[in-house]
């Protein structure tokens, strides 16, 4: 968290104290003081006095910071903290940890997470004066940091003239060679200068230069390089600023160097490979099942490295959901084309494939589970609509054996359009979401609250459109069907006591792993579309959309809405890193290979969910309360 000069500093800085079992840390009312302390052994627990009896508030243990909202709202302490173990703390000065956290975003997720017990006693978050990224950091700097290294290509690809050369005769290497420049260089292979195709209809086709003239009378000098090896994004951006088309590789990066090749964007977007604008590119190309296959392994591979390197889970899934949709749009195509050259003519019939649940939703980023449904226009006559039906689900067949081709797992629990129950006309799920049933086992629900999470992936798109308006008003309008959802988001306990350790599972394949979707996930997401549907709210159909627009909305949760949209942020990151690391679904989560910071981060987002947990008991007027 803290580079070595920083540790030595605080460990400079710092005085023991030592506390026996019993003694007083301070007492409710106590100013505040001026230093912070860290709990390096032992054990405290906070205490509020309420009429005659104190009342246990929370827990504090090895590696936790202590004191902070008192320092911060400069008010006194709130709470009695006792010491229920031998214990030993380290006292820090407050102003050099205030100036430390100004500059330190992991440090300020770290103290924040220390202040969330303070909502237990009223106390606003926000109030704290600690503001944080979310952990994560911009899509450039996650792709420099996980960027690809400039290979030149095989040196005979590289196409160089001497300066005496001829205009024509380097327009027609240039067209032998098929490539858009040639280098001008030296004997021994150093850049003067660049001629590029444009340059050339430019100056001799349209400004009727003498061809025989040499290429020295044209070319861009000096030429602007970059070195083997260096960052094929960092290339890019230098061609961007220098509003250039091409850069020159050598082997130091200067012109003093040998060239070794030369590059367009367009180069260097195929090398990385891993840029966004890279793969639908390859996407685009690409036509055999291994290169589908390929080319999603690379996806994933892109998804872990900007993990890593801390972007946002949401803006990964964003991303992950274009190149996505651009793979099943361009496996649509095939298929149709596939069935058109076997005699099997495309019906006449509007129809639309879309993406549901958490693809629809665009969190979609494992290749674990896919979810998806396809709508198309009634007929009106029965009979023609089942021959209709028949054709898209022979082409949602096809489709979906090239998704599992390229690495997709067909989802367990049949959402895919391939299943007659999840490829209808648009009035069959009109009829079915306007009838929803609550005295069933929830299913009805279940498949409307899925459907209203859709996405218009390929075909009509105004057949979506008219679907989800109809769950809106089902659902949105359904008091009943909406207290439902309330009690099932309130009935899902986070998998941590008040203690601060994890609930695990007790037996089966996943014995001492948490559960992180059920337990985490799913009320923070059911929490975000209950509210969209409650208030009206229909700008957004992502989670952490719905929880921005419920933000601007309703000033009265705004707080609760930021926390909830960040906390579900970092959750949606931690399973799919894990999912990458394990090559699994990243679902069960073992809290013995997490950090003491992921540890207290984990803490941090289930005191937001139990937030949020309060928010919904309230505004739907529930009894109902975890077990």
């Amino acid at each position: 968290m803290f580079d070595e000069a920083v540790v030595f500093e605080l460990a400079f800085a710092s005085k023991v104290q030592v506390l026996t079992k019993d003694d007083l840390v301070w007492r409710q009312g106590d100013p505040p003081g001026d230093e912070v302390l860290f709990l390096a052994r032992g054990r405290v627990e906070y205490f509020i006095k309420t009429a005659d009896r104190f009342e246990l508030i929370d827990v504090r243990d090895v590696g936790d910071i202590l004191g902070l909202a008192a320092l911060y709202e400069g008010t006194p302490h709130q709470i009695t903290a006792v010491a229920v173990e031998d214990s030993i703390l380290y006292s820090l000065p407050w102003e050099l940890i205030r100036e430390l956290l100004q500059t330190n975003d992991p440090a300020r997720y770290y103290v924040r997470r220390h202040l969330f017990w303070g909502t237990r006693i009223g106390r606003s978050v926000s109030s704290s004066g600690i503001e944080t990224t979310g952990g994560t950091v911009n899509l450039l700097e996650a792709h420099l940091k996980g960027a690809h290294a400039i290979t030149p290509r095989p040196p005979e690809r590289l196409l160089c003239c001497s300066p005496e050369t001829s205009l024509r005769e380097a327009a027609t290497l240039m067209t032998l060679k098929r490539v858009p420049s040639i280098l001008i260089t030296d004997p021994e292979r150093r850049p003067i200068g660049i001629v590029t195709g444009t340059d050339l209809v430019k100056v001799v086709i349209v400004g009727g230069k003498n061809s025989a003239l040499p290429v020295s009378t044209i070319m861009s000098s000096p030429v602007i390089t970059v070195a083997q090896n260096s960052s094929s994004t960092a290339a890019t951006l230098i061609m961007l600023r220098k509003r250039i088309s091409q850069v020159c590789v050598t082997e130091d990066g200067t012109v003093n160097t040998a060239a070794l090749d030369v590059c367009t964007q367009k180069d260097l977007l195929a090398q990385s490979g891993r840029h966004p604008a890279g793969f639908i590119h390859e996407i685009r190309m690409a036509r055999s099942p291994a290169r589908f296959r390929e080319i999603c392994d690379d996806i994933e591979e892109m998804a872990r490295t900007y993990l890593e390197a801390g972007i946002s889970g949401m803006l990964l899934g964003e991303i992950c959901a274009e190149l996505y949709g651009e793979l099943i749009t361009l496996l649509i195509d095939i298929s149709l084309a596939e069935m058109t050259d076997e005699g099997i003519s495309l019906m006449d019939v509007p129809w639309a494939w879309i993406a549901v649940g958490s693809d629809g939703r665009r969190e979609q980023v494992l290749r674990t589970d896919m979810d998806n449904a396809l709508i198309f226009a009634s007929s009106g006559d029965p009979e023609e609509d089942e021959r209709n039906r028949k054709f898209f689900l022979q082409l949602a067949n096809r489709a979906i054996e090239k998704l599992v081709n390229a690495g997709f797992a067909r989802c367990q629990g049949g959402v895919m359009a391939s299943n007659p129950n999840w490829c209808k006309t648009d009035a069959e799920w009109i009829e079915e979401v306007e009838n929803l049933d609550l005295g069933s086992d929830g299913a009805s629900l279940l498949r409307a609250l899925i459907l209203y999470d859709l996405r218009y992936v390929a075909g009509d798109q105004g057949l979506c459109a008219t679907i989800r308006q109809t769950v809106f008003r089902s659902v949105g309008k359904n008091p009943a069907m909406q207290r439902h959802m309330a009690e099932m988001i309130v009935m899902t306990p986070p998998p941590i006591n008040f203690w601060g350790h994890f609930v695990v599972e007790r037996k089966g394949g996943n014995e001492g792993e948490f559960d992180i979707k059920k337990r985490g996930l799913t009320p923070l997401r059911d929490a975000a579309r209950l509210f969209a549907l409650h208030f009206e709210l229909r700008q957004h159909h992502s989670t952490g959309g719905r929880w921005l627009e419920l933000a601007s909305a309703q000033p009265e949760l705004a707080e609760i809405a930021s926390l909830a949209r960040e906390g579900y942020d970092h959750l949606l990151r931690l399973r799919t890193l894990t999912g990458l690391q394990r090559d699994d679904d990243g679902r069960f989560i073992d809290p013995a290979l997490l950090t003491k910071l992921q540890k207290g981060q984990l803490v941090n987002v289930f005191d937001v969910q139990r937030m949020v947990q309060a928010a919904v008991r309230a505004q739907f007027n529930l009894d109902v309360r975890p077990s």
